[in-house]
């Protein structure tokens, strides 16, 4: 009776031998293979890419760049700080700056709009971005900002004055 209600394999016992231990074998040996790479790979980063040595005309030009700095640093001296300070604007701050330096320092925030055909807030983002490095100074003007040159780019008298910048401190 107790046959008939056997909870378990039914069937002939399996003869070949073949137990769980065994299925686990393969995926073992996968598992084991993809650690073994993954810890290759973390912790010998070169084995990644080869880096390719600098070519000889990348040092060569550098070398030459250098020279050539150095002979121009006499030329550059005399450069005005106005002439300096508009090489390093962007393409807008550039243009606004010119163009005052054209109209003799200090133009109006809307005739800047104007001449220079940029809408008014990109006029407006132009010069808050020049007023916060001390380029220009605004003033209230009517309905519209007197904007003129800072001092220093005008008469060259050397450094600005970093305590009149409010929010700068040494």
């Amino acid at each position: 009776m107790w046959s008939l209600i056997s909870v378990g394999q039914q069937g002939p016992p399996d003869d070949r031998g073949f137990t769980n231990i065994q299925a686990l074998i393969p995926i073992a040996v996968v598992i084991a293979i993809l650690l073994f790479a993954l810890i290759v790979i973390l912790l010998f980063p070169r084995l990644r890419s080869v880096k390719a040595s600098k070519p000889l005309e990348l040092e060569v030009h550098r070398i030459e760049e250098k020279k050539a700095v150095e002979k121009n640093v006499e030329a550059k001296a005399a450069e005005s700080p106005l002439d300096v300070t508009i090489r390093l604007l962007h393409d807008d701050e550039r243009r606004v700056v010119e163009a005052l330096a054209k109209a003799g320092g200090s133009m109006l925030q809307k005739d800047i709009s104007y001449e220079l055909k940029l809408s008014r807030v990109k006029t407006h983002r132009v010069l808050v971005g020049l007023i916060e490095r001390g380029v220009v100074k605004a003033e209230k003007h009517y309905n519209t900002n007197m904007i003129t040159l800072s001092a220093w780019l005008i008469g060259g008298e050397g450094e600005r004055d970093l305590a009149s910048k409010p929010g700068k401190t040494d």
